[in-house]
């Protein structure tokens, strides 16, 4: 997956903190504190990580089948899910790469 940069304010204290962590040898780098700690959050708040899942399909950067697997739902489920909330599902025709793929597996 592709990495992107961001930057964001946090307190002093909490610099520090991740400062520490690194310095303790338990983490390389801020980023990877920081990628902890999302993914921690969001397995913590299944709701929370269903709504991003959720915008990423609707704005399509995400397959639905994609989708279900970052919610860690299945398939049906999550069509549910979508359906639940008004959502409507969108086929997509898939790139001639992709149907070609398809096609070989055939």
């Amino acid at each position: 997956m592709p990495s992107a940069s961001t930057s964001f304010s946090i307190p002093e204290l909490m610099k520090d903190e991740i400062d520490a962590l690194i310095d303790s040898g338990e983490y390389s780098s801020r980023s990877d504190v920081m990628r902890d700690a999302f993914r921690t959050f969001l397995r913590k708040n299944p709701e929370k990580r269903i709504r991003i899942t959720i915008n990423l399909y609707k704005k399509g950067k995400i397959s639905l089948m994609r989708a279900s697997e970052i919610a860690e739902m299945d398939l049906e489920s999550f069509k549910e899910e979508l359906k639940e909330r008004g959502i409507k599902i969108e086929t997509r025709k898939g790139t001639e790469e992709e149907k070609e793929a398809i096609e070989e597996k055939l």
